[in-house]
């Protein structure tokens, strides 16, 4: 599955609804309600190793994506267990502006105009998160 900043990922894209995503993916495996946000409704499909985050409060559309599949790719290149350095400086080098964050387990490097994140564990990336990018006004950039 290709990673394709602010749009989406393989064949999901940003805005689509649960019936399409049902339609490409088949029935998830596990359908809940954020702990934290009573407004995001996730999918989970346990065989993709995807949690998929529909915003309620944006009339259901896809607006976020976490996944430790291991086929994601950008540019050709497998994006996941290999090491940061090597991705950011290779294959994503045309995206700018990473933010590193340490934490004591994990890092993450967050590309904020593309919203894309890169959770890493032992300096290789363990999975990643992306999002509809957002304007300067904090609304989504529905694409």
């Amino acid at each position: 599955m290709q990673l394709k900043p602010g749009k989406g990922l393989g064949e999901l894209t940003f805005g689509m609804l649960p019936t399409t995503v049902v339609q490409k993916l088949g029935e998830p495996d596990r359908i809940f309600v954020a702990d934290d946000d009573e407004d995001e409704l996730i999918y989970q499909y346990n065989g993709l190793r995807m949690m998929l985050t529909f915003y309620k409060n944006e009339n259901n559309r896809l607006g976020y994506i976490r996944t430790s599949n291991p086929a994601i790719t950008y540019n050709g290149a497998l994006l996941l267990d290999q090491p940061v350095k090597t991705i950011l400086e290779g294959p994503m080098k045309d995206i700018k502006n990473w933010q590193a964050e340490k934490y004591d387990f994990f890092n993450t490097y967050l590309n904020e105009k593309n919203w894309i994140v890169l959770n890493v564990e032992y300096e290789r990336i363990s999975d990643l998160e992306i999002g509809v990018p957002l304007d300067s006004d904090d609304v989504y950039l529905w694409k």
